[in-house]
């Protein structure tokens, strides 16, 4: 596939010098990290949808348009591959690492390792948006997301991700089969919460309902950079369930997601980021903004690698979507600001520095 243009400015361009783009190589060879399992959605090779009688699920047309195998370029967000060799001094490496474990603090992470942020020069001088040079131009309407016809005797738990027992949530994921193929199954409490401030199971449901409409209608999940979503539904849980004994106590049955499982995905650490696992991150993202879509949780654990390298990102309960207020070019800039501090700021750094996923927070 012929490389996808990106949204590189030329303020970004002009952040990429000569030296930053000098690659190095690496003073100690890494071991290969095993993938380390996820507590959410996986799958790592993605087929195109079969037609709905074979999934068993009446879903829009966009939700079963032939996937689209994709391999972009993402160097647009890398601004360098390798780290700068004037901060690969043996002794500042494991001064770095004794003061990390002493304080929780890594220096190296105050210097351009791997560059500078690119997007930290762009809108600066903005603390709040400027409606006439950050709102959004219009996008198209899009379809609600379908709603599906799907019954408690038909679903069977093949393993349980998260649940309420186990962690105070107003969701809870579970993997399950579905008519002879396996899915996510993301139930949504239906009780309210008397304190306004806390974001209920209702809530966090259309919330997740909004964005996956937006990214369907644009294909953002037919190209694989999110997990395709099949439609929403109602699901009464009878009182003699197992699996959904949380639920049965509930006045109101949950609402429930039906999306893919990316079932050989790992969850993004230190163990498995590189430069360009970062940069397909960043791609990722870059996709779901183009949707009007804002995550606000791009956290590790919101983000799946393949073994090719690719990188898709999950659970949209908390995003912010086109014509929400919240959503403007401003906004959208600050959230790959702080991604890309993320990954190469801290976790790139902090795996060159020689700490493992155990000794970090994130």
């Amino acid at each position: 596939m012929a490389p996808q243009t990106t949204r590189r400015s030329d303020r970004i361009l002009a952040q990429s010098t000569a030296a930053n783009k000098q690659a190095v190589s690496s003073p100690r060879p890494t071991a290969p990290s095993k993938p380390t399992k996820s507590s959410t959605t996986r799958c790592l090779k993605r087929k195109a949808p079969a037609t709905e009688a074979a999934h068993g699920v009446s879903a829009t047309k966009a939700s079963f348009l032939p996937v689209k195998r994709r391999r972009l370029d993402a160097s647009g967000h890398i601004v360098r591959s390798e780290p700068d060799p004037q901060y690969l001094d043996t002794d500042a490496i494991a001064k770095a690492l004794e003061q990390y474990l002493k304080s929780g603090r890594n220096p190296l992470r105050a210097v351009p390792v791997w560059g500078k942020n690119p997007f930290r020069e762009i809108w600066k001088e903005y603390e709040f948006p400027d409606p006439k040079i950050h709102a959004l131009p219009a996008l198209d309407p899009v379809e609600p997301l379908k709603r599906l016809s799907v019954r408690y005797s038909e679903l069977s738990c093949v393993e349980v991700i998260r649940d309420g027992d186990e962690e105070i949530d107003d969701t809870s994921i579970f993997r399950v089969k579905y008519k002879g193929k396996v899915y996510i199954l993301k139930l949504f409490r239906s009780s309210i919460d008397p304190c306004p401030l806390i974001e209920t199971g209702p809530q966090k449901l259309e919330r997740e309902k909004r964005a996956y409409e937006r990214l369907l209608h644009h294909g953002v999940c037919s190209q694989g950079f999110v997990p395709m979503c099949h439609g929403w539904f109602e699901l009464p849980i009878p009182k003699t369930s197992r699996w959904l004994r949380s639920f049965v106590s509930e006045e109101k049955p949950p609402c429930a997601l039906l999306i893919e499982d990316i079932s050989d995905g790992a969850t993004l650490s230190i163990a498995n980021i590189s430069p360009s696992v970062a940069g397909q991150a960043l791609l990722a993202a870059d996709h779901i903004h183009k949707a009007g879509v804002l995550h606000r949780d791009l956290r590790p654990r919101n983000t799946l690698v393949r073994r090719d390298g690719t990188v898709v990102i999950i659970d949209f309960d908390k995003a912010s979507t086109w014509p929400d207020e919240r959503v403007d070019l401003l906004s959208l800039k600050n959230e790959m600001q702080l991604c890309w501090s993320l990954y190469f700021n801290r976790m790139l750094t902090d795996r060159w520095t020689g700490l493992t996923q155990d000794e970090v927070s994130y």
